[in-house]
């Protein structure tokens, strides 16, 4: 008798220390489905902006930033540009990513001499009515530029136009610094082709000392910033 309540005990241990197979995968599936659900409720409490929201990286400039940034631009008379020189011509040509055909030509024309006056010919020739005296328009020059994203780093792309150059860049919290044709006009102009992720276009631009920081910007909007440079 006592070897078989012996026997009867040893058997209900083994029961409780060794769990059958099918046991352990029921307990398993009810983990599983117990952390889904914890997933799931987490992710719609975030999407409905409940206690754990999810994270945007777009551009979060506030209203009273955004007209501040506005304001102070329009206010802005001009950017003084910061003008290439002789030694720096190399670099900066290399900095505008140019073709080698037209990286030869502005080359070229970098090289010529400043003005060139062309005088009236002497009386005694007669001139025609039509013959004036004329002076050359402005030499090419270059002006060094710096391209940077004052807000978040979410993707927004700008393209920009200076005197017949065009250059298209994404825009980074590293700044991107290249040469441009000074504008014989005085205008450079930004134009808004990507906005990243989300709360606008967000750009800077800087030439020497000097820097501008845009209004927040749409795609397809253009903005015209005024700038000024040593004759």
């Amino acid at each position: 008798m006592k070897a078989q309540d012996e026997a009867a005990r040893k058997s209900a241990q083994g029961s409780v220390q060794s769990p059958s197979t099918s046991s352990i995968l029921t307990r398993a599936l009810i983990a599983s489905v117990a952390v889904v659900g914890i997933i799931g409720v987490s992710v719609h409490l975030g999407s409905a902006g409940g206690s754990w929201p999810l994270q945007s990286s777009g551009d979060s400039v506030s209203k009273a930033d955004a007209e501040v940034r506005a304001e102070q631009f329009a206010m802005l008379a001009s950017l003084s540009l910061s003008l290439v020189t002789d030694s720096e011509r190399v670099i900066a040509l290399d900095s505008m990513q140019l073709d080698p055909s037209t990286k030869a030509v502005l080359a070229a024309a970098l090289s010529t001499s400043p003005s060139t006056v062309h005088t009236a010919p002497d009386a005694s020739s007669a001139p025609s009515p039509a013959t004036k005296p004329a002076v050359d328009s402005s030499p090419v020059r270059l002006a060094w530029v710096t391209l940077w994203d004052t807000d978040a780093e979410d993707g927004d792309v700008v393209r920009l136009d200076s005197e017949g150059y065009s250059r298209t860049v994404t825009l980074a919290k590293q700044p991107v610094r290249f040469a441009v044709p000074v504008p014989r006009n005085g205008v450079i102009k930004i134009t808004g082709i990507r906005d990243g992720e989300g709360g606008g276009i967000t750009v800077g631009l800087a030439s020497g000392t000097s820097q501008a920081v845009f209004p927040i910007m749409s795609v397809g909007q253009t903005l015209d910033l005024k700038v000024s440079f040593d004759p």
